[in-house]
């Protein structure tokens, strides 16, 4: 029937048609992430990691110069301990001596571990929210005849399961199968539409 209508239109119609089409489906796209962060806000880096810093573990202490702290001696315990907070993607934050030089780790802050947790928590949760809206958009598309609904769906369903699968891009295994099971379901609705 979509074809039926692009004949019954003039040349101009079908391009505005078409031009609006594409522009609605940028806002349709847009709106559904402004509903989405809207609904179900991300995790924050600053719930998570409120006031900790770390300077690593031999500038002088903050606000101290160096010839008013003197020489700091390296210490290959520091280094380990400090490369071992990293490698268990912590933070460390340090003791200081009485001239500003850094002594001894006081703990290997998590904070970071924990908000990069939530954080691929909350991608994969949108991942599913973005993919299964934007199907829902591109089967709408496929089963709606009228030509404005299909250029506005097609390509606003196209655009949420492209922003979803580069939002969890950190977990491939689990959006190649969902991508795979998508893009099949996607080519066997057209290939129904258009027998």
């Amino acid at each position: 029937m979509a074809k039926k209508e692009a004949k019954k239109m003039s040349g101009r119609n079908f391009a505005l048609t078409i031009v609006l089409g594409i522009f609605i489906a940028i806002m349709v796209a847009t709106l559904f992430n402004l509903i989405v962060d809207y609904v179900y806000e991300g995790p924050k880096y600053e719930d998570y990691c409120k006031g900790v810093e770390s300077q690593g573990p031999y500038p002088v202490k903050y606000g101290l110069s160096n010839e008013a702290c003197g020489n700091c001696t390296f210490s290959n315990d520091l280094q380990r301990e400090t490369e071992e907070c990293w490698n268990n993607r912590g933070m460390p934050i340090y003791n200081y001596d009485d001239k500003g030089c850094t002594s001894s780790i006081k703990e290997c802050n998590l904070c970071g571990k924990s908000f990069e947790d939530a954080m691929k928590a909350y991608n994969r949760k949108t991942f599913l929210v973005f993919a299964l809206m934007g199907f829902a958009l591109i089967a709408a598309g496929l089963s709606i005849p009228v030509l404005l609904i299909q250029i506005l769906t097609l390509p606003a369903g196209a655009f949420l399961v492209i922003e979803a699968a580069v939002k969890n891009f950190d977990d491939k295994l689990y959006v190649i199968i969902i991508f795979s099971l998508l893009i099949i379901s996607a080519i066997y609705l057209a290939l129904k539409k258009l027998k």
